[in-house]
């Protein structure tokens, strides 16, 4: 397993954002051309704090059933005002596409993962992605950051009736009223928008499930693919749900129903991007006239 940490600094963020990999190697008996979707977490945490539940923990697990996984530790508040977190996972999707060789990506099957705030922040990438006050001050093309595949898990979404007024907020802080409509992602929605899988639980009282059902709505609108899963209990925060993911004593929280979406979640991957890719040989390569895959 390739696991390093790697910088990233972008435009107005105070210091760097921290990429953790945790990208399985390629052996023989692997595959030595193998190359892997990549999936980029982003734990919740309502622009706050970041749960590590929703952290190393999911990393390891998506690592454990075939993809390259990374964990960005973006910046929250007060640091991490609106755009300085998009920007940071901008760059985190350029990042790993840049170096697909390295850590045996597909360079067309980079996806982002997010949790609840997490989950906001993973939004804003798929629809987001093309925006130019966004992508503009990275100094790369916007084809460089669109993600090719969005995961939401318990998502915030909306600063309409049914948001999670303290992410909006901490997102926010003083320009809340000026880019209170611009941050929601139900209304934001563009017909080149990647294919999302989502799912939430219904009796979620933390974020509503609203939330989930009026970006699965705006997404079908606009033709663009949205598989949506809601489960009947859990709250809000389950992240695998299971034992894994809560400290010793309190693993009764964990709630069965929802569980599955993991397996959900990976079939879905591999629909999309299918089981594995494996890349060009070096002289199919020259003959192209390529020194890398091309994006």
């Amino acid at each position: 397993m390739i696991h390093e940490t790697i910088p990233l600094t972008v435009p107005g963020a105070d210091g760097p954002a921290e990429l953790i990999t945790y990208a399985p190697d390629n052996f023989p008996e692997l595959g030595s051309g193998r190359l892997r979707s990549a999936v980029i977490i982003c734990p919740g945490g309502g622009y706050h704090f970041l749960s590590d539940r929703e952290g190393e923990p999911v990393a390891l697990r998506f690592a454990g059933l075939g993809f390259a996984a990374f964990l960005l530790k973006y910046h929250v508040a007060p640091q991490g005002r609106w755009p300085v977190p998009q920007r940071q996972l901008l760059a985190a999707v350029a990042y790993v596409r840049g170096n697909w060789e390295r850590y045996h990506v597909d360079a067309h099957a980079i996806v982002v993962m997010g949790f609840s705030a997490g989950g906001h922040l993973a939004g804003s990438a798929g629809l987001l992605w093309n925006k130019r006050d966004l992508y503009q001050p990275l100094r790369h093309r916007p084809s460089a950051f669109r993600p090719d595949g969005v995961i939401l898990c318990y998502p915030v979404v909306t600063s309409g009736p049914a948001a999670h007024r303290g992410s909006i907020t901490n997102l926010l802080g003083e320009r809340y009223d000026e880019l209170l409509e611009q941050v929601s992602l139900e209304k934001q929605v563009p017909r080149q928008a990647p294919p999302f899988f989502i799912w939430h639980n219904a009796d979620d009282v933390d974020v509503p499930v609203e939330n989930a059902l009026l970006l699965d709505k705006a997404l079908r609108a606009r033709g663009v693919p949205s598989e949506l899963h809601v489960y009947p209990s859990g709250g809000h925060g389950q992240s695998l749900a299971d034992r894994t993911v809560f400290a010793p004593g309190e693993d009764w929280r964990a709630s069965a129903p929802c569980a599955v979406w993991v397996d959900r979640c990976t079939a879905w991957l591999h629909r999309n991007f299918g089981d594995y890719a494996v890349a060009p040989h070096p002289d199919e390569m020259e003959k192209r006239g390529k020194k890398k895959r091309p994006l």
